[in-house]
């Protein structure tokens, strides 16, 4: 969701308290900031499991996906690198008929 989407749940809410909050929750490590588009809106994401997404430019649809961090490092092959966080999304056509 952005803090537009938030908003037009909450619409009592003002934006600024919405973004300070988000803010706040993305520092205490309860949701995550995704960046899914080309688009300069944040999207922000609860995630029980760190994951993560693949992007159909056609349809919009999004797929969750895991992948164990130290796969993506093997395959990397930056064994000295300290990892602090992997954001992967990947961007293509999916395959799924309408």
């Amino acid at each position: 969701m952005s803090a537009r989407d938030i908003q037009s749940k909450l619409p009592g809410l003002d934006i600024t308290t919405i973004y300070r909050n988000l803010d706040l929750f993305v520092g205490e490590g309860n949701i995550k900031k995704v960046f899914l588009d080309n688009s300069k809106e944040i999207l922000y994401e609860y995630q029980k499991e760190p994951h993560h997404h693949a992007v159909c430019s056609e349809c919009e649809r999004v797929i969750h996906f895991s992948v164990p961090s130290k796969e993506i490092k093997k395959l990397l092959g930056i064994d000295d690198f300290k990892i602090s966080n992997i954001d992967l999304t990947i961007k293509g056509v999916c395959t799924k008929k309408s």
